[in-house]
């Protein structure tokens, strides 16, 4: 079974994990470069299409309560039209349907476009061909880490033509904070038209019991104050146990998904008293963290060449009622199977000193 290197001071280098990250950025800089494509947002249509497009919906999700809150507090008269809002979305539970804005988020393909990377890894030494097949088994994706925006899984699997096709589904349905896909106005629309859904149990069996595939971001809000750490890479995943029941009891299989440079995407995380900001965080179940919304370009668009490694899925026998004993068993080989998928790949991905540890 896989485990975590010790934390010692001679196995974790101070600002390691920064100095590869920058490193990986550069490489694909220079790559891109090699091939005659300019490091500027601008250098296709499509690409100056696929940063607009990603920025908008991260500052939106930022903008959109804050603009809600003051045309509410400035414009008594829309007040009303807000209340209405909310009542159909919260209370009448009215979604926007998946439309033709997912299918122009995969087109554009934003981390494909800019440099990013998708591995398939099917085990040690079991090569790299994608063997997923969404068509025939029904797969719940398990992504790490969830960074500020969840950026590398997004946009190399989920709203990606090419990664789509390679597991054989239309459609892999995203589960987000049910906060951010039910209150928040226009963003929660754009992200209902792109197939994301609220992250809870019933949810999740729902759509899993259909046969539809779906991907949840395990650490949540208690992993986003994990984010931007220089020197180690730790997940929220000890005590995450409900996306595993909810798999034994939809019968999905679990399928490893990390990807490397999301946690530093959006920069180190300076702010001090960072062992507070986590109490904090796991007790009110809100990220106490900095918030910065520009990174590349001028834009909201991660820096850095996020690598996005999907590993081979575990199977899963259904059972709709697991016992505690069960569940942990399951939790405990995805957790081993997740440690050495990433230890794995850590080298080819340009992060060789990369510490991983499960908080």
């Amino acid at each position: 079974a896989a485990r975590v290197a010790p934390m010692t001071s001679s196995s974790v280098a101070k600002g390691a994990l920064w100095r590869e990250h920058m490193a990986t950025h550069d490489a694909m800089v220079a790559d891109m470069r090699a091939k005659g494509i300019p490091d500027v947002p601008w250098s296709s249509s499509k690409r100056l299409q696929s940063a607009l497009a990603v920025h908008m919906i991260y500052t939106s999700w930022v903008l959109s309560p804050i603009l809600t809150a003051l045309a509410m507090i400035f414009v008594p008269k829309c007040r009303v039209y807000v209340f209405a809002y909310l009542f159909a979305s919260a209370v009448l539970k009215i979604r926007m349907p998946v439309n033709a804005l997912h299918r122009y988020f995969c087109w554009l393909s934003a981390g494909e476009t800019n440099g990013w990377a998708l591995v398939f890894d099917n085990g040690e030494g079991k090569g790299h061909e994608c063997e997923l097949d969404c068509e025939k088994n029904t797969y719940l994706f398990a992504s790490h880490p969830h960074g500020l925006f969840t950026a590398g899984v997004v946009n190399n699997l989920i709203l990606s033509e090419s990664a789509l096709a390679k597991v054989r589904a239309p459609l892999v349905r995203f589960f987000i904070n049910e906060f951010l896909i039910t209150v928040f106005p226009l963003i929660k629309d754009a992200l209902s038209s792109l197939g994301f859904v609220a992250c809870t149990a019933k949810n999740m069996k729902h759509y899993l019991s259909k046969g539809e595939s779906g991907c949840i971001v395990v650490g949540g809000v208690k992993e986003v104050v994990l984010t931007g750490n220089i020197d180690v890479e730790e997940l929220y995943l000890r005590n995450a146990y409900g996306f595993v029941k909810v798999a034994i009891q939809s019968g999905a299989s679990l399928v490893p998904v990390y990807t490397f440079g999301e946690s530093l995407a959006t920069g180190p995380d300076y702010v001090p008293f960072r062992e507070l900001r986590k109490k904090l965080t796991y007790k009110f179940d809100f990220p106490f963290r900095s918030l910065d919304l520009i990174h590349r370009w001028g834009l909201c668009f991660p820096r850095g060449k996020l690598t996005t490694v999907i590993g081979a899925p575990i199977k899963v026998e259904k059972n709709e009622n697991p016992t505690r004993e069960e569940v942990k068993a399951l939790h405990a080989k995805y957790c081993d199977t997740l440690l050495a998928l990433i230890e794995r790949n850590k080298v080819a991905a340009g992060y060789p000193t990369q510490v991983t540890r499960l908080v």
